[in-house]
């Protein structure tokens, strides 16, 4: 069984996860900025985009899911190690 992670981010906040998996990411909606292993990646509402395990730091607005890439037990491809209000 799959599991995935909704979120939703609003201008100005910062979000800093840790995927100790490689993982699945879909914009649902609004546009992302994602820097992973020193790269920058924007995503706009549709994109999607298969992330190498890491520190993910997200920003922007809008809707996005996270998906480990291969079944894996919950809760153990990611966790969440900070947000911030920027604004």
């Amino acid at each position: 069984m799959s599991h995935s992670l909704r979120l939703e981010l609003a201008k100005g906040e910062l979000l800093v996860v840790q995927l100790s998996r490689p993982c699945l990411i879909v914009a649902g909606s609004g546009a992302h900025w994602l820097t992973i292993d020193g790269q920058d990646i924007c995503l706009q509402g549709g994109d999607s985009l298969q992330l190498p395990a890491g520190k993910l730091l997200l920003e922007g607005h809008g809707q996005l899911e996270m998906r480990p890439a291969t079944n894996t037990p919950q809760c153990s491809w990611l966790s969440i190690a900070s947000h911030f209000q920027t604004a």
